[in-house]
């Protein structure tokens, strides 16, 4: 259960309308929300049409009275009521009112002395046994409370005493900053007292909707993010010329599609990121910090070791260990800062709970693999291939990878995945699978691409036959790999960057000599290059401003440039490629040109040394996807120069 005050210093800003908008749409999201009327001097969520009772409903001040005269706290289930909750979603709407609406009630709320029932008696406790009821008899996920305006008795109960969070709702003028100034500070002394602070949310509403060509507005948000304390932008409400406003229309119920409804949701957005109980608000946390963990290793390490963070994603574990969402997207996230064991077993819930990400599965696959249990590695990867929505052809490709020790060839072509497939899937496993260093990976490839013969448009088999040429020459058949090449543009003259760069190395690796005029047309083609991205352009772009460009086209265009002569660009190139390596982190595996396959960071800046020691005049070193080397010539395939052709 999560309690929300709204508070405003001042009237007429939309905090009511704010609160009820945002309580009814979480309801109808399948949310169990109550609405608390803590506006005892000036009540009115009874007179919002959707929120009204059916007769005289007793609310707040018959709650304290009675606890009053009594001595003993109420059953607070007899001062609610429930309306229709507007969604077919399985949400429910609760309205706690301010009290029975009769004509004592005035009286009735003065003869209440705050101060006296929080020092004398206990009233501290009696409102901490009605939160308790709240959750256990009630079952609540929200609870909206609406303060009064101004500095009172009981603004303090609403604003430090029960919630979790605090809208701070306000018409942008010196009249409001002034009053809130006081009432924020006073939440945040709260926060150092408790070991969940209250999170505060800012909400600035009724804003004219006009060009605030004099900066009026503009001074206004400085003065209110300085002297408040605000980290973020506050959310904004724009005025709504409506006439609906005055029948108190709820317009996310009744004008869901109106730029003021929209408005609405998007307090009800920053509201739920902060509460962690609630999934949606479980999962913006987690994505928060998933993509705040883009800032690099160190950063990834600072993120979870922080106190509060870690606390925070403890708290998610905790509520939400039988959500395979919620699992999943934890899993991924201790993937992504290497925590393994974390991940796994994270993943293994997920899956036990009913996720069927193919991610889970692949990483629980390759988790069993790295503890010896081939069996159940092989068995996560086929439980992908066999369901045929639960991966994508990159996933897909993964998960061949992974069984491929375990499943014959044939099964593994057998599988939903592979043969119930669209041929542009198909296409995309198989041409991703041929790059890959294993033999037997190699083989589903190449079944795959014969199979996908006559199915394709002309330019997905032009993709085929690159594809295919990657794996004649990484088999040693250089000649075939020269011929499918050729096909694919009727003469290696109008061989694209990728197909020209593999067209000179497959000549190379067939006839024994370097061609200078094939490796010619790779530095021409390069040079035609628009952007860093692969994509072809008629704008000259000298190769030295590659810098950019991933480690292997960097070490294709080294070779390219060896062969034709030019040496000391060739070096230069080498170096960039070692420094491309050193700042991509992020990359396990590099495809090589010198093996023509996916090899580990080691073993690429290894194939950098030998080809400068190529340059240097060492003429017994050749390629190793060279079959005369015969240490690893059908173990490799390529990766062609440009990105974007990558096979």
């Amino acid at each position: 259960m999560y309690i929300t005050t709204f508070y405003s210093f001042k009237g007429g800003v939309g905090r009511t309308m704010a609160l009820a908008n945002a309580a009814v749409e979480l309801a109808a999201r399948g949310r169990r929300v109550l609405i608390v009327d803590f506006d005892l001097e000036a009540p009115g969520l009874d007179t919002i049409k959707a929120l009204r009772p059916r007769g005289a409903a007793p609310g707040i001040v018959d709650f304290v009275r009675q606890y009053l005269r009594t001595a003993r706290s109420p059953d607070v289930r007899e001062f609610v009521y429930q309306v229709p909750s507007g969604g077919e979603a399985g949400g429910e709407l609760w309205v706690m009112p301010a009290g029975s609406q009769r004509r004592q009630y005035d009286l009735q709320f003065r003869q209440i002395d705050w101060n006296h029932l929080y020092a004398k008696r206990d009233g501290y406790l009696l409102f901490e046994d009605m939160k308790a009821q709240w959750r256990k008899e009630l079952e609540l996920d929200w609870v909206f409370v609406d303060s009064r305006t101004g500095h009172t008795d009981t603004g303090g109960i609403c604003t430090r005493h029960l919630p979790d969070a605090v809208v701070v709702v306000f018409f942008p003028n010196m009249q409001n900053l002034r009053g809130l100034e006081r009432v924020v500070r006073q939440i945040r002394e709260e926060e150092t007292r408790q070991a969940n602070p209250i999170t505060l949310h800012f909400l600035m509403s009724n804003v004219p909707d006009l060009d605030d060509e004099d900066e009026i507005l503009q001074r206004q948000m400085q003065a209110f993010r300085s002297r408040l304390g605000m980290s973020d932008d506050p959310i904004v409400v724009h005025h709504y010329p409506s006439l609906a406003l005055l029948n108190q229309s709820l317009f996310v119920r009744d004008r869901p599609r109106s730029r003021l409804a929209g408005e609405y949701r998007s307090v009800v957005e920053t509201i739920v990121r902060g509460n962690l109980e609630d999934r949606d608000g479980a999962l913006a946390r987690i994505r928060d910090v998933q993509w705040q963990s883009r800032g690099g290793a160190w950063r990834r390490t600072r993120l979870l070791e922080g106190n509060r963070q870690h606390s925070a994603l403890l708290r998610i574990r905790e509520h939400h260990g039988r959500d395979p969402e919620v699992l999943y997207e934890l899993g991924c996230l201790y993937a992504t800062h290497r925590r393994e064991e974390q991940a796994a077993e994270l993943f293994d819930r997920a899956i036990k709970a009913g996720s069927t990400e193919a991610e889970a599965f692949l990483f629980r696959s390759l988790h069993r693999a790295g503890r010896d249990d081939v069996q159940g590695a092989a068995e996560d990867a086929l439980a992908v291939l066999n369901h045929r929505a639960m991966g994508n052809p990159s996933e897909n490709a993964e998960a061949i990878e992974a069984a491929v020790g375990q499943v014959e060839v044939a099964e593994l072509l057998a599988t939903p995945a592979v043969q119930d497939s669209p041929a542009g899937d198909r296409l995309q496993i198989a041409s991703e699978l041929a790059i890959r260093a294993s033999t037997r990976v190699r083989r589903v490839s190449a079944a795959m691409l014969e199979r996908l013969e006559g199915e394709l448009a002309p330019e997905a088999e032009a993709r085929r036959r690159h594809s295919l040429a990657i794996l004649r020459l990484s088999s040693g058949r250089a000649a075939d790999a020269q011929t499918l090449l050729k096909a694919n543009g009727q003469g290696a003259a109008v061989l694209d960057l990728a197909d020209a760069f593999n067209y000179a190395m497959a000549t190379w690796s067939a006839t024994g000599t370097v061609n200078p005029e094939h490796f010619g047309r790779v530095i021409e083609l390069a040079s035609r290059e628009a952007d860093p991205r692969g994509r072809l352009g008629a704008r000259p772009r000298p190769p030295s401003s590659f810098l950019d460009r991933d480690p292997n086209f960097l070490q294709c265009l080294a070779v390219a440039q060896w062969a034709v002569g030019s040496d000391e660009d060739a070096t230069a190139r080498l170096e960039q490629a070692r420094r491309s390596v050193d700042n991509r982190r992020d990359l396990t595996l590099i495809m090589s040109c010198w093996r023509y396959t996916e090899v580990s960071r080691q073993e690429f800046l290894a194939d950098l040394d030998e080809i400068e020691a190529l340059i240097a005049g060492d003429d017994s070193i050749r390629p190793r996807f060279f079959p005369a080397r015969g240490d690893g010539a059908s173990e490799g395939s390529p990766a062609p120069v440009p990105a974007t052709a990558a096979p």
